[in-house]
């Protein structure tokens, strides 16, 4: 075993859909637990397929206590899609209220302001509501309830996205906040401005954190197919420009070397995407994962597959 157990503030597993980041997040955060055992861990999941429950044989829902028997573990799955339609509908139901109660103005003033806000409700910027699910994570940081948290994200298009315009959520937010204002003296509208403020706020501090890289790293996660090289490339460069530290790599699902003449010309094939991973990341960590022979489920399963991720190429040094 060499993939490094790094008790870092928050560890990101990311990548596209179906290269196994989610199993890859569970088993590094089983792994982690079982070597710190008097540190606080938490793994929490923004991918709506929850499949969190899937790798570790358990029920997770938004709330689970001593995952896989450990004390020392909690999990947490929410799909920010749902999580985020539930405030937008608090924002409509407050909406409404707010309007209905309104006396003594222009009824055209009126109408427009309510058609407006409701519209902004509609129209959030993608990826808000991922990032917004994420605010949890810097409240349980800041109040110190865990020592690290291990994140399995939604494949990663939304979250670049919106790290990429992070100012159009924010100006989302602002522009809501101003029609709010005329109507500050309305006990519902000073509800609504509240929560507004919180959500900037959180979004201001997931931005830090994410790009702190003293206390984030985000281990993009890959198979061995030219297309998932492809696709590490461009999440690496975006991640780049963002300023998120990625270190690591893991490659997925590699098949043995031996056995039938399909899996040997098959793993011929994926040695040479592996040289090309190692060609166009010539100063990250690299790490392989074996194909496993049954789909990896359960404690003993997610700490097998921990255990065989192997290293590829060491971390060139920094000049």
């Amino acid at each position: 075993m060499e993939f490094p157990l790094i008790l870092k503030p928050i560890v990101i597993f990311g990548g596209k859909g179906g290269v196994g980041k989610t199993t890859a997040a569970a088993a590094y955060a089983l792994a982690l637990a079982r070597a710190e055992p008097k540190k606080k861990l938490l793994i929490f999941s923004t991918d709506p397929a929850h499949s969190l429950s899937d790798s570790f044989a358990e029920e997770i829902g938004r709330e689970k206590k001593r995952v896989a028997g450990n004390e020392n573990l909690d999990a947490m799955e929410i799909d920010p899609g749902e999580w985020f339609e539930e405030l937008k509908q608090r924002y409509r139901t407050w909406t409404d209220e707010l309007f209905a109660s309104l006396t003594g103005a222009s009824r055209m003033e009126i109408k427009f302001d309510r058609e407006a806000m409701r519209e902004l409700v509609e129209l959030t910027p993608p990826g808000i509501d991922e990032i917004a699910a994420l605010g949890a994570i810097s409240d349980l940081l800041d109040a110190r309830s865990y020592d690290s948290i291990i994140l399995d994200t939604a494949p990663t298009g939304h979250l670049i996205r919106f790290l990429e315009l992070p100012q159009v959520a924010l100006s989302w937010i602002r522009t809501f906040m101003k029609l709010l204002l005329k109507y500050q003296n309305v006990v519902k509208a000073t509800q609504v401005a509240e929560e507004l403020v919180a959500l900037s706020k959180s979004i201001k501090g997931v931005l830090a954190l994410l790009t702190d890289a003293q206390r984030c790293e985000f281990v993009g996660v890959a198979i061995a197919e030219r297309m998932s090289l492809e696709e590490t490339v461009d999440l690496a460069k975006a991640l780049d420009k963002l300023e998120v530290p990625m270190e690591k790599i893991l490659i997925n699902g590699l098949v043995p070397k031996t056995g039938c003449d399909f899996c040997k010309s098959r793993r011929k094939m994926q040695d040479q995407v592996v040289v090309n991973f190692k060609k166009r990341f010539p100063s990250l960590n690299l790490f392989a994962a074996p194909q496993q022979p049954h789909e990896i489920t359960g404690p003993q399963d997610l700490l097998s597959h921990f255990q065989a991720w192997d290293r590829v190429q060491s971390r060139a040094k920094q000049r």
